[in-house]
């Protein structure tokens, strides 16, 4: 195991960047809210597998929770989260207050475009504002040649990708693969939520997306059969309560007129009080006349 250092202010985690890129050494850059899981582990190995240096922040982002979420009890775990980080081989994990980065933080709305006023953004007003004001500053503290992101949080993802070619930040973002429990769930540090029962039904979120993404695969170009398909799965569950369901363009996130390629099923579904998303790629199969 890896020994990893830890630096809470921009200044101790820059003085240990700078050494690192005197040695003309790559830099990785995992951007996280803690309580970190499996999912977050294989952002990690992608950074070191890719990267000479791996850096971790944990943040909890006030700026992306909206009035009435869970700020206040959202999990956390730092001891958990420092031995997960020496274990997978990171090197520096930031940690950083309020206060700290307060004045790395644009006062003025960052420019967005549409995509942050639909599915998550039309749920959550404020927050993809707040997420891409953090990462855009975490951006310029780490100055990282790669960033590492989850697909489970597709629109984020695009969300960011397009900021880092709007700012003309000099940073790669690549997206890594959804990581899930045996059953399908999407690993998230908000499962921690769900009570017995939600947890055994919540899977109807996965069932719904791959039953949507086979009818797909075996032909189904009509917009309106997938999102019906993908309800009445969901709505298996007495404790389901849907937010929205979408199938979008995975370039554009755009809706297309009917599926003719490949397109992307989003869900966000609430069990109790637990808000959960989750999303899964479907492209219809070339069929050879020869």
């Amino acid at each position: 195991m890896t020994s990893v250092q830890i630096a809470e202010t921009v200044d101790e985690l820059q003085a240990y960047l700078e050494k690192v890129r005197a040695d003309n050494l790559t830099i990785g850059f995992v951007p996280t809210m803690g309580f970190l899981h499996d999912g977050h582990a294989s952002l990690i190995n992608a950074s070191t597998q890719q990267s000479d240096v791996t850096v971790v922040s944990i943040y909890v982002n006030p700026l992306q929770f909206n009035l009435n979420e869970d700020f206040d009890v959202y999990p956390r775990d730092i001891s958990s989260d420092l031995t997960l980080c020496k274990e997978h081989g990171v090197n520096i994990v930031f940690m950083p207050s309020e206060d700290e980065m307060r004045p790395f933080l644009s006062e003025k709305s960052l420019n967005l475009g549409k995509i942050v006023k639909i599915y998550e953004g039309e749920s959550r007003p404020t927050h993809f504002q707040g997420v891409a004001t953090v990462v855009k500053a975490l951006f310029e503290i780490v100055k990282g040649d790669y960033a590492f992101f989850g697909e489970k949080d597709f629109q984020q993802l695009m969300i960011v990708k397009q900021l880092v070619e709007d700012y003309s930040l000099s940073i790669k973002v690549i997206g890594c693969p959804t990581v899930r429990e045996h059953d399908g769930l999407a690993q998230s540090s908000r499962n921690v939520y769900l009570n017995q029962n939600e947890r055994e039904q919540c899977v109807v979120i996965y069932q719904s997306l791959k039953a949507g993404s086979e009818a797909i695969s075996k032909g189904e170009t009509s917009m309106q059969s997938i999102e019906l398909l993908i309800r009445e799965v969901i709505e298996t569950s007495p404790l389901a309560n849907i937010d929205y369901v979408g199938i979008v363009d995975p370039l554009t996130f755009e809706t297309p007129d009917n599926i003719k390629n490949e397109v992307r099923l989003l869900v966000a579904c609430h069990f109790g009080e637990t808000r959960l998303i989750d999303n899964f790629s479907a492209k219809r199969e070339v069929v050879s006349n020869q």
